[in-house]
């Protein structure tokens, strides 16, 4: 199936409320628009010479490999007390540019977008700012979109953050 132009602004709304969700830290939200057999991966980037350069990410392990379950449990962990790395919450702004769509034959499509992401905590003056391009999956059901699979790819080898409390 070719991707119109209002295909395309349709999934680039999506994408965009998405991060909507995100910064507004409304993750309850943000999980509904995830398929029960989703998959949230973030492989290592490993510095590597030219000659090695199809062994940068090493797929085998990685900073997160998760489930629609997994991430139940990270979302339902954020509302408690006990999740001190965003007590307070952090304040985030996801910047999603540069989307491009594949459709697939089966009626899923593949989407690539770039994220740059802001992260501020407490009262600090300083900042994290994380650069990727996230590789997507989604799909329609009942007539809304959904993502199958998201694959992270940062752009850091060594992350300028002290954790991964929040979704990218």
């Amino acid at each position: 199936m070719p991707v119109t132009d209002s295909l395309f602004r349709e999934i680039e709304a999506f994408i965009y409320h998405e991060a909507e969700l995100l910064d507004n830290h409304q993750h309850n939200e943000w999980l509904d628009l995830w398929d029960e057999q989703a998959s949230y991966r973030m492989p290592v980037r490993v510095t590597h010479t030219k000659r090695q350069k199809d062994q940068e990410f090493q797929e085998k392990f990685g900073h997160f490999d998760e489930t629609k379950e997994m991430l139940g449990m990270r979302v339902k962990r954020l509302s408690t007390s006990t999740a001190w790395a965003e007590e307070p919450q952090s304040r985030t702004r996801h910047f999603v540019s540069n989307l491009r769509i594949n459709a697939l034959d089966n009626g899923q499509y593949e989407l690539k977008t770039n994220l740059m992401l802001y992260r501020n905590r407490l009262d600090d003056a300083g900042h994290d700012l994380l650069s990727a391009e996230r590789h997507d999956v989604i799909h329609q059901v009942n007539g809304e979109w959904r993502f199958l699979k998201r694959t992270i790819y940062m752009d850091q080898a060594t992350l300028g953050t002290l954790n991964l409390s929040i979704f990218l």
